[in-house]
């Protein structure tokens, strides 16, 4: 790992290495896709692009809602959006029918990054995914 301030490209391998250093447990699923579970989500690391130049964080909240608290939902994703430039939210309805929430956190490393700048972006994605996630549940109810 390094810990110098070169600029590198993104790879899993270096993902999952940083990870490593936190003392974090992840996982490589089925697709190939590192991933990991903190608290109240799920979240996946993937570099994206056609150069593979930049890192999408995606979390996905561990708890559906029912599809009667959709328009409850869009709008405190709304209000968040307002408030805060982090991190995007928005749902999917599964198959079930149950409304699904996702964050997502993408920085384009075109030039390369170092290890501190994508910790950065790791710490802030997983971070403010979480507090998105706890202020939902608070306003749902559910906490």
């Amino acid at each position: 790992m390094s810990t110098d301030n070169v600029l590198r490209p993104l790879s899993r391998d270096r993902l999952s290495g940083l990870l490593d250093v936190r003392g974090w447990h992840w996982f490589i699923d089925k697709d190939g896709d590192l991933g990991g579970n903190w608290g109240r989500g799920q979240f996946y690391f993937m570099p994206v692009g056609d150069s593979q130049e930049m890192l999408q964080i995606m979390g996905s909240w561990n708890k559906t809602a029912p599809s009667e608290r959709l328009d409850d939902i869009r709008g405190f994703i709304t209000r968040w959006h307002r408030e805060r430039l982090w991190p995007k939210c928005y749902h999917r309805i599964d198959d079930e029918g149950e409304v699904r929430v996702i964050c997502d956190n993408v920085v384009d490393w075109e030039q390369g990054a170092t290890d501190a700048q994508l910790l950065q972006q790791i710490d802030c994605a997983i971070s403010t995914a979480l507090d998105f996630f706890r202020s939902l549940e608070e306003f749902l109810g559910e906490n």
